[in-house]
């Protein structure tokens, strides 16, 4: 009998946090008008200190400064990953850390695999990559099934 994992955020022991990062004009693509990353990270107790603390991780890891991208709006909507499980709909528990749209004819809405950045130690991260996979495959197949023709 094999028995179901725990949720993947568990391994950060409630430090787990996701960010859109929404990318100053010198850094996004120029044939893009906005280009927003969905950014997780594994960050400091309390919650409050996580915008601090997600502004010095890019500034790190993106060689870029970053001072008071909270404050001008780069980096919003910074929440724990148990407040994205508890507000979000997916069946998958995991699943709901990429939600990013609910409704409509197309359902849930999950973040493009080529748009997340992931800094968290090497396990949750390979956990997390393994639940973005299957976003996309449940997005393949819900587009699969709402194609025109489909049975």
């Amino acid at each position: 009998m094999n028995a179901r994992p725990s949720p993947a955020h568990y391994a950060a022991q409630g430090r787990l946090y996701r960010a859109i990062v929404s990318l100053p004009d010198r850094l996004r693509p120029r044939d893009e008008l906005l280009h927003e990353r969905i950014v997780f990270f594994d960050g400091p107790r309390p919650p409050d200190c996580a915008g601090a603390f997600l502004e010095s991780l890019l500034f790190q890891a993106w060689g870029v400064g970053t001072a008071n991208w909270c404050d001008d709006g780069l980096i919003y909507n910074i929440q724990s990953a148990q407040d994205l499980i508890e507000q979000n709909v997916s069946e998958d528990i995991d699943a709901r850390l990429f939600e990013l749209s609910w409704g409509g004819p197309e359902g849930v809405g999950y973040a493009d695999p080529a748009r997340v950045d992931i800094f968290a130690a090497p396990v949750l991260k390979a956990r997390l990559l393994a639940v973005l996979g299957r976003t996309v495959e449940a997005s393949v197949m819900r587009a699969g099934t709402n194609a025109p023709g489909a049975a």
